[in-house]
């Protein structure tokens, strides 16, 4: 018998490396699909919880100075004021807030070589971007529809304005990422803090109102420098105060993130460690 030819073996396609880059941003795609499920797959209302916070203190806020708020906010729309300072404010203060926990509810996953903890704070902080962004785009949109002013001549500012901000957080949020793993009650502290800062960042009032000997004292505070910023770009007609720097606040924000990438840099095998 003639011996049977053989058949050639086709070689298999080689896998391409992917680089740290690409590595990166799955696994941050990831983690941000799984974020997006823990977050409000347990709730019946679902996404509408983004909207419903803001919305409530906002209807609060307008139902508690309604006969001063031509006062509280000269130049603009107090609902415009208010959704120019809540909803970024939100945005900073949840990001760094669920920052603290982002190593402790991705423990396990950081056994994959793949999956970093920062990449775990991506995750959530761009998901908050996101929320917080499509939150204030809906109540744009639907003060808009109620006859508000609101300019469109400086949205590229204000988009980065918003862009800014989230750097200014993730940059907080890496220093207490780090703080969290030494110690679970910084959020505790946390807490405290961030009512100072809501009350000090100009939130629900505007800088105008407060005495020019006092305006030095808050001006210190980087947030409200940018939110009044916000609100100048949706509204020319509001005056900002004399003082109002968006260099301060990128200052703040370059110095902070240095700190954070630092810190993280100095701790990241500690937080990978199984405890």
């Amino acid at each position: 018998m003639e011996p049977q030819h053989q058949m050639p073996l086709r070689k298999l396609p080689r896998l391409k490396a992917r680089g740290g880059l690409q590595v990166m941003y799955a696994s941050i795609r990831a983690l941000l699909l799984r974020e997006l499920q823990t977050r409000f797959g347990q709730y019946r209302l679902g996404y509408l919880w983004v909207f419903l916070e803001p919305l409530l203190t906002i209807g609060f806020m307008v139902l508690l100075f309604s006969t001063i708020r031509q006062r509280m906010a000269p130049g603009i729309e107090f609902e415009v004021f208010l959704i120019n300072g809540i909803i970024p404010f939100f945005m900073f203060r949840t990001g760094v807030m669920f920052g603290t926990s982002a190593v402790e509810s991705n423990k396990g996953l950081f056994s994959y070589r793949s999956v970093k903890p920062i990449d775990a704070l991506l995750a959530r902080n761009i998901l908050e971007l996101l929320l917080k962004f499509t939150a204030y785009v809906g109540f744009s949109i639907g003060l808009l529809w109620f006859g508000y002013s609101i300019s469109f001549s400086n949205i590229p500012q204000l988009l980065g304005y918003w862009l800014l901000l989230f750097i200014f957080t993730l940059g907080f949020s890496l220093i207490f990422l780090v703080i969290a793993d030494f110690s679970k009650e910084i959020t505790k502290i946390l807490s405290s803090l961030f009512l100072v800062i809501y009350l000090t960042s100009g939130i629900l009032y505007s800088i105008h109102i407060i005495p020019p000997q006092y305006q030095v004292y808050l001006l210190y505070n980087p947030l409200i420098h940018l939110f009044e910023l916000m609100r100048h770009a949706v509204a020319p007609t509001y005056q900002l105060v004399s003082g109002i720097s968006l260099s301060y606040f990128m200052i703040w924000m370059i110095v902070t993130l240095f700190i954070g990438l630092l810190v993280y840099k100095r701790f990241e095998r500690r937080m990978v460690k199984s405890k």
